[in-house]
């Protein structure tokens, strides 16, 4: 049995900080929660996220190199892992 839970969500913002630290630049990253009206279809992925996570918001700072991986638009899964 798998402890991981999983969501799907849209890169909404990379915003790099101009205050702090410029020796270790990092960067605001926003994420929002993917949905789609359900379509009855297996295949539609996004339909059953949006059922298990109708709306949720994922912010933090992150360094600027591993933000800037990151592309404005696309979807990224966002795991949950028990830590032990």
């Amino acid at each position: 049995m798998s402890n991981r839970i999983r969501c799907k969500m849209i890169c909404q913002e990379v915003t790099p900080n101009t205050h702090g630290d410029q020796t270790n630049p990092m960067a605001l990253v926003r994420f929002g929660a993917v949905w789609s009206p359900e379509s009855g279809k297996p295949e539609d992925e996004n339909a059953v996220f949006g059922k298990y996570t109708p709306w949720g918001e994922y912010k933090a700072s992150w360094a600027l190199p591993v933000a800037e991986l990151l592309e404005v638009g696309k979807a990224y899964y966002l795991d949950f892992t028990l830590a032990e």
